[in-house]
């Protein structure tokens, strides 16, 4: 299994023919006035190479975690179907609400497939400091 496209959203949705819409695509970093604060939405958005050698069931994994540990956790089963011996493609959405930040820093995504890390990704939170005129 190949991980051809892993990234984080303002929205993102895939449908039915497999065709995906990605919104705001992209981004590794957030700024915050006030720490901790809650980040509304995201999404992450993946795309699997698959062959012949994925076909069954597959475990993926999301993880967030900080410096002071995992803020986020969530699992899901892709099946892999039967398919030609050419490269098939999977892409999933995962959507993360009121996502709490207490720290700024940087905070590792790593995306596990039965097990294994297949991919990390940074995100950083930073704060806005309120200059005084």
């Amino acid at each position: 299994m190949e991980i051809t496209d892993f990234l984080l959203s303002d929205y993102a949705s895939v449908d039915n023919n497999g065709k995906f819409t990605l919104v705001g695509a992209g981004f590794t970093e957030i700024a915050a006035k006030q720490l901790p604060f809650v980040h509304p939405i995201m999404y992450i958005f993946i795309r699997l190479g698959v062959t012949q050698q994925d076909i069954g069931q597959n475990r993926l994994e999301f993880l967030i975690i900080g410096e002071k540990g995992q803020i986020f956790r969530a699992e899901m089963n892709v099946t892999v179907k039967g398919h030609s011996q050419r490269l098939k493609y999977i892409p999933i959405t995962s959507q993360i609400l009121n996502l709490k930040f207490n720290y700024p820093g940087e905070y590792d995504i790593e995306l596990r497939i039965n097990g294994k890390i297949h991919k990390c990704q940074t995100l950083s939170i930073k704060q806005i400091l309120n200059k005084k005129t």
